[in-house]
């Protein structure tokens, strides 16, 4: 195009970076931009906040911030979306500081806080597990007439439940019904956990009832959620039963899924089960990790099968995942429970 002596406009600029941005060229759309002023052209909001987005997304936010100050200097006026995408890349950073402080700088620029604003600061706020600063937010959002969505609820219930306050994500949950907003996959998967971390499986359970009447697709986190659930109670069988459930409705399996089946299996002693899974997932083509390894480890030393459980350690490191503290804790463990047994078998033949 520059070749042919055309030159281009900020349509053409603004429709590059937004390209190279979703390709994950950040560098390369910055250097358009940078090639833009050259030209004489101040890039608008929409191409700023794309670049923006961009660092962002590859966790490089003070650039994104430094360009949220260029848009300034060359007089662009940030937009709410602006610092939206800012707020939620610091959250994501667990900087909640910050993101508040970003957020009071919009306002001071004039900017009105939108849903989605709201929606960034609750969820933000519900990660870091603080409750009270969520409906506070929840409170401030009604008052100015935004109206909470699903992904509100979810946050709210999601940090009830984290703090074990399922009674009130219940009536959170009971809201969500009443004003006909049919509950999604994310707000079932939130009280699912925590009712399993509470070890109330009866409700869990009833709640995975209610996603299929009322036709909300379960997916893998639901499945592996009831499944931990289920193997933390003990109940590895009925857990093994809902894996192949699982598989009949065309879930597939994850690491997290085979995981957690052999922790309990191991738990429990059943290590030829435990073993079987771990074959599985070979099978599945899953790579073990230390999770893994660690699971086996410990329940082959409880099992008195030390000469088993260091060949595994060996399988491990040959596969290239390191060992750590709580693996050879547990082959220590282990070789000890094996000194007291021969000491213990001694004491008997001596007498």
């Amino acid at each position: 195009m520059k070749k042919k002596g055309i030159k281009p406009d900020e349509y053409t600029y603004g429709t590059i970076v937004v390209r190279l941005c979703k390709e994950g060229k950040v560098k390369e759309a910055a250097t358009v931009v940078e090639d833009m002023v050259k030209n004489g052209l101040i890039p608008k909001a929409v191409t700023y906040n794309t670049l923006i987005d961009g660092y962002c997304n590859k966790g490089d936010i003070p650039v994104a911030i430094g360009l949220k100050d260029e848009m300034v200097k060359n007089r662009v006026m940030p937009t709410v979306s602006t610092f939206n995408v800012l707020a939620h890349a610091l959250f994501l950073e667990g900087s909640c500081s910050d993101a508040e402080a970003l957020i009071d700088e919009m306002k001071k620029h004039g900017l009105v806080a939108d849903s989605i604003t709201y929606n960034i600061l609750i969820n933000g706020y519900s990660q870091a597990g603080n409750v009270k600063k969520c409906f506070d937010l929840f409170d401030e959002m009604s008052k100015k007439g935004l109206h909470p969505s699903k992904v509100t609820y979810t946050s709210l219930i999601f940090v009830l439940c984290r703090k074990n306050r399922l009674a009130d994500a219940e009536r959170v949950f009971q809201e969500v019904i009443k004003k006909c907003l049919t509950p999604d996959t994310a707000i079932f998967n939130a009280l699912i956990n925590g009712n399993c971390h509470s070890g109330n499986m009866d409700r869990a359970f009833v709640l995975f009832k209610d996603m299929e009447a009322m036709k909300v697709a379960p997916d893998e986190v639901t499945y592996n959620t009831l499944v931990k659930g289920l193997c933390l109670l003990g109940k590895v069988e009925e857990a093994r039963v809902l894996v192949e459930e699982m598989k009949k409705k065309g879930i597939i399996p994850d690491n997290v899924t085979f995981n957690t089946l052999i922790s309990g299996y191991s738990k429990r002693g059943s290590m030829t089960d435990a073993l079987d899974a771990r074959d599985e997932m070979l099978r599945q083509g899953f790579t073990p990790t230390v999770l893994t390894y660690n699971s086996l480890i410990q329940g082959l030393c409880e099992n008195g099968e030390g000469d088993h459980a260091q060949e595994l350690l060996g399988e491990m490191v040959g596969l290239g995942i390191v060992p750590n503290d709580r693996t050879y804790f547990h082959l220590i463990k282990g070789k000890r429970h094996l000194a007291e047994v021969d000491v213990d078998h001694d004491t008997v033949k001596s007498h």
